[in-house]
Order: structure tokens, then C-alpha cells, then sequence
């Protein structure tokens, strides 16, 4: 998927570790929703709670300006198990992604 051109007005973040580049955030902030379009970790850097710090960080932005934070979620991702833990659930199927939700406020995170 080209990311730069379904997506153009999206943040396309570099995460880093020490300076070194270990991952991708990409955000599309639109007036209804703070859609993550794509969150990607270096293998190994898996596992260190990266990955929750900064979806704790977009959903901090979210319940600020009161809008819901969305992400497709392939069936097989293992991610699910902390989206659901960050008060995520499922509100569409497309039969490979479950697109889950995030509302404002909406659960307290663990």
C-alpha cells in the first residue's frame, strides 16, 4: 500500500531508540478521528512495551481533543491482544483486518 499517496496529509514518524531508527508511526489526524495508519517495530524491539507507550501517547492526544482513535488490525496480528487491553474493541471485519475503535474516555488504561 503507498501510505504517502492514500494518506498525504498524515504525520509519518520515525521512531528511535537512542537516535537509531527502530519503527514507523504513521497518524492521519482528521476533525472526526486520529486513524493509525500503520505502527511497525524493528523485531527486536518487539515485546519492550514500545509499541503501548506510544499508542498511550495517541490516545492521550485523542481524549484531549475528544475524538475516537481507529486502526485495521490483521486477524493474525498478536498487537490485538494490546489494543484490546488499551480498551479497543472490534467495529468492522473485512475478512483479512478488523478495523477497531478506540472512543474518547472510553476505558480506563490498564
Amino acid at each position: 500500500m503507498d501510505y504517502h499517496r492514500n494518506f498525504p496529509e498524515a504525520a509519518f514518524l520515525v521512531v528511535e531508540a537512542n537516535a537509531v531508527p527502530i519503527g514507523r508511526l504513521y497518524l492521519h489526524r482528521r476533525s472526526d478521528e486520529i486513524r493509525v495508519v500503520d505502527i511497525a517495530l524493528l523485531t527486536e524491539h518487539r515485546g519492550r512495551g514500545i509499541g503501548e507507550v506510544l499508542m498511550r501517547q495517541v490516545i492521550a492526544e485523542a481524549d484531549e481533543k475528544r475524538l475516537p482513535v481507529r486502526i485495521h488490525v490483521e486477524h493474525v496480528n498478536p498487537a490485538q491482544h494490546l489494543y484490546d487491553r488499551l480498551g479497543f474493541r472490534r467495529v468492522g471485519d473485512t475478512g483479512v483486518y478488523y478495523l477497531m475503535e478506540r472512543s474518547p474516555n472510553n476505558a480506563p488504561l490498564r
